[in-house]
Order: C-alpha cells, then structure tokens, then sequence
C-alpha cells in the first residue's frame, strides 16, 4: 500500500470532510451497485440467461435477443468496475 500526503492549513477540519467525502462516496456507490446488479437479475430473468454463460461467450446472440443481451453485458461491467472502485475505496486509510 502507497501513501498519500496532503498539506494543509487546518488538518483537523480537513480530515472530518475528507472521511465524510469517501463515505459519501461509498454509500453512492453502494447504491449503484445494488440498482446495477437489478438490473442484471431482472434483464438475465427476461431473456433466461445464465450471466456466468454470457460472460464466458456461451450464449448466442440472435437477432432478437442482440441488443439486451449487449446490454446485460455492459451492465455486467459496470458492475464489475464498481466493485473495484468500491475495493479500492474501502482500502483507503486516512491518518494524521
């Protein structure tokens, strides 16, 4: 793990809103997780997909099923970059 420095005039303000602002953050992206991976249950439920298939090219695309199942895929990697971005969030540390 890297550490980060910041200068600032009043550190014991600016350590309370920088813990408030990551928190934030994660309660945001919490959110969007849980909107995100909705939508994946309910689009993979709609077409009877199995997300794991998908990923792994095991599925075919059909004329009729191309664009949702192309959209199930990207909601399936923004879900992904999410939880990374969260993993990445929760790991921060902040010491005086």
């Amino acid at each position: 793990m890297q550490t980060i420095s910041l200068k600032s005039n009043s550190p014991d303000m600016i350590i309370p809103l920088l813990k408030n602002a990551l928190d934030r953050e994660k309660r945001i992206l919490i959110e969007t997780l849980r909107i995100t991976r909705e939508k994946i249950n309910n689009l993979s439920k709609d077409l009877g997909v199995d997300v794991n298939k998908l990923m792994k090219g095991d599925v075919v695309h059909t004329e009729d099923n191309d664009m949702q199942l192309i959209e199930l895929e990207g909601e399936i990697e923004i879900s992904r970059h999410i939880e990374a971005e969260l993993k990445e969030l929760e790991s921060v540390e902040i010491c005086k």
